[in-house]
């Protein structure tokens, strides 16, 4: 295990590889990908990831003419590493990421403040992620669980609320009771505006 301490946080390159895959698991990176988007060098990237997959945190697969690399969803410490992760980036920050590859997303809240640091097992109603955009239904599921997973909550105390953008900009001009309770109310921006969305089709 001391060797597993070492290799994880010995390296100022692993932990900025780890603080960008780990709120996004379902995302799979070649080298260059991960060198455009954190401007570090391609040669350090690839010492870094090939540890990581070493040490199994995550799983690299060669498709075409590059190797990507994800996430290990069996890695045995990934819950305790992303808990890591998320306290050192923020709860906003890393939902925040979680859900900026989700395609046609043009608004997201969370009707909470964050941090949320405790939620009691019997609270009544589920936290509202609300999710405006044309975005596969398949989609929905996927990014609810990715926040309950990094929030270390179950994802029955969240509940996914969808939106086409025009059906959304209506019920605001309508003053639509939910809409403008959930726009008024606690709440955190995680993409776009939700109030300045462009009228489109419902």
């Amino acid at each position: 295990m001391n060797e597993l301490l070492s290799e994880l946080f010995s390296s100022k390159v692993r932990a900025a590889v780890l603080g960008h895959m780990l709120p996004r698991p379902q995302v799979a990176l070649s080298l260059t990908e991960f060198s455009r988007l954190l401007d570090l060098p391609i040669s350090s990237l690839q010492h870094e990831c090939y540890k990581l997959e070493r040490i199994g945190i995550v799983k690299g697969r060669r498709e075409g003419n590059s190797r990507r690399y994800r996430v290990n969803p069996q890695c045995a410490i990934l819950p305790e590493l992303t808990a890591l992760v998320v306290a050192a980036l923020g709860q906003e920050a890393a939902v925040r990421a979680t859900l900026a590859d989700v395609p046609g997303l043009e608004a997201a809240f969370i009707g909470r403040a964050l941090p949320i640091d405790e939620i009691q097992e019997n609270s009544a109603s589920p936290i509202p992620l609300v999710l405006i955009g044309e975005i596969p239904l398949e989609e929905i599921d996927s990014a609810l669980d990715r926040v309950s997973r990094l929030l270390n909550l179950p994802s029955s105390k969240f509940e996914a609320v969808f939106y086409r953008p025009g059906d959304w900009r209506a019920r605001l001009d309508q003053n639509s009771q939910y809409a403008v309770w959930r726009v008024s109310g606690p709440r955190t921006d995680l993409v776009g505006d939700p109030m300045t969305l462009p009228n489109g089709p419902a």
